[in-house]
C-alpha cells in the first residue's frame, strides 16, 4: 500500500522574501466554488478532491488539495484538514466550515465563502485598476526628469564659464550638475541604500505600532483617504455578514473578523465592540468613538440589534459602502490625474527653467 503524504505545503517565511510560492487568493476561491458546486451535485467530499487535485495537478493548488485528501483518509475533518495547511486558509474559512460540517450545510456555507471572498477581490482589482494610469504617470514623470537630470543637465558643465558668475545667474544650475555628479559617483551606494530601505521597511511594516500609524495617515490623505475608508468598511461590514448568516454569534464574528482585517484601526475598534458586548454594553458605541465610522453604520447596527437580524443589517450596510468606495474611487481619479500631470509640468518646467536661466546668463557675458 502506497505511503500517503500528508506533509504540509512550505508556508511563507521572513515577511514573504525566501519562501515558494503558494496558491493564489483567487485559486482558494475558485477552488471553493467548484467544490461547493460538486458537494451540491452529491459528490463525496473525498471523490471532490481527487477530482480537483487531478485538475490542479501542476499548480500552486495541487500540493494542498493533495494534503488535504491525505489528511481525509486519515480521518480528519475538513475544517481541521485545512487547518493543517498553515495560512493557505483564512480563520474566518475555518471557522464556517467548521460550522458548516456540525449543521450538514456545507454546499450552502461554501457558496457563501465564495460569494464573499469574489466580492472582496472583484473590489480590490478595481481599485488596483483604478491606479494603473496614475501610477504610469508617476513613472513617465520620475523616468523623464532622472533622464534630463543626469543626462541633459551635466552637459550644460561645457557652456558654463569656469567660475560662478557675478551676479549669480548660474549658481541654481552649478548645484543640479553638482547633485547630478554625485548621484553618477554613487549610484550603486544609493542602490543599496534603496534596497535596505525596502528591506527594511518589509521588517518594519508589520508591526502594530508602524502600521497604526501608517493608517491614521493615509485616512487623512485627501481623495485616497474616502477610498480606503469606504473599502475597509465594506470588507468588514461584508466578513461580518457572511459570519453571522452562518450561525456564528456576534462576538465570535467580531473576533473573526477583527484577527483577519488588514486595518490596525478598524481592529481596535473592533477589540473595544467586544468589551462592550462582554460587558453588556451597547456595542456601537464603541463605533462614535472611532471618527472614521460614518453614523449610516451606526445606524444599521443600531436597527440589527433591535429587529434581531444583523446579518441582513451588516449586509445592507456592505452594499453601501461598496457603493460608496466606487463615488470615492471615481472622485479621486477626477483629481488625481490633473494633480500628477501638474506635478509633472512643475518638475520638468523647473529644470527648463534653470537651464535656459543659466544659457541667457552665459549669453549676457558676451553682450
Amino acid at each position: 500500500m502506497a505511503k500517503l503524504d500528508i506533509r504540509t505545503p512550505p508556508q511563507r517565511r521572513l515577511g514573504g522574501l525566501l519562501d515558494k510560492a503558494g496558491p493564489t487568493p483567487d485559486e482558494i476561491t475558485l477552488f471553493t466554488q467548484e467544490l461547493s458546486w460538486m458537494i451540491a451535485a452529491g459528490v463525496p467530499l473525498g471523490r471532490a478532491f481527487d477530482l480537483l487535485s487531478a485538475e490542479a495537478a501542476d499548480g500552486r493548488l495541487g500540493p494542498v488539495l493533495r494534503a488535504i485528501r491525505a489528511r481525509l483518509r486519515a480521518g480528519s475533518g475538513l475544517a481541521d484538514a485545512m487547518r493543517q495547511q498553515g495560512t493557505v486558509f483564512p480563520e474566518t474559512y475555518l471557522r464556517l466550515v467548521a460550522l458548516a460540517e456540525v449543521s450538514g450545510t456545507l454546499p450552502l456555507v461554501l457558496n457563501r465563502i465564495h460569494a464573499g471572498r469574489a466580492q472582496a477581490q472583484a473590489l480590490r482589482r478595481k481599485v488596483g485598476s483604478a491606479l494603473v494610469y496614475p501610477s504610469f504617470l508617476l513613472l513617465v514623470a520620475f523616468a523623464a526628469i532622472t533622464l534630463i537630470g543626469l543626462a541633459v543637465v551635466p552637459q550644460m558643465r561645457a557652456i558654463l564659464p569656469p567660475e560662478p558668475l557675478a551676479g549669480g545667474g548660474d549658481q541654481a544650475i552649478r548645484r543640479l550638475i553638482g547633485l547630478s555628479d554625485w548621484l553618477r559617483a554613487n549610484k550603486l551606494s544609493v542602490l543599496f541604500v534603496g534596497i535596505g530601505g525596502v528591506l527594511l521597511g518589509r521588517i518594519l511594516l508589520p508591526r502594530p505600532a508602524i502600521r497604526l500609524a501608517i493608517s491614521n495617515i493615509s485616512v487623512r490623505l485627501p481623495g485616497v483617504g474616502p477610498v480606503l475608508i469606504a473599502a475597509r468598511l465594506s470588507e468588514m461590514t461584508r466578513t461580518m455578514a457572511m459570519l453571522t448568516e452562518a450561525g456564528l454569534p456576534f462576538a465570535e464574528a467580531l473576533r473573526l473578523t477583527r484577527r483577519t482585517t488588514t486595518a490596525p484601526r478598524l481592529a481596535r475598534t473592533l477589540e473595544r465592540m467586544e468589551a462592550a458586548l462582554r460587558s453588556g454594553q451597547d456595542v456601537t458605541m464603541a463605533l462614535r468613538d472611532d471618527t472614521t465610522i460614518p453614523p449610516l453604520l451606526v445606524s444599521l447596527l443600531k436597527v440589527g440589534q433591535e429587529t434581531g437580524n444583523m446579518g441582513q443589517s451588516l449586509r445592507q450596510a456592505a452594499e453601501v459602502f461598496e457603493e460608496k468606495t466606487r463615488i470615492a474611487l471615481e472622485r479621486a481619479l477626477t483629481l488625481m490625474e490633473p494633480a500628477i500631470i501638474l506635478v509633472i509640468s512643475v518638475g520638468v518646467g523647473s529644470l527648463i527653467y534653470l537651464v535656459i536661466g543659466a544659457l541667457m546668463s552665459v549669453n549676457d557675458l558676451f553682450l
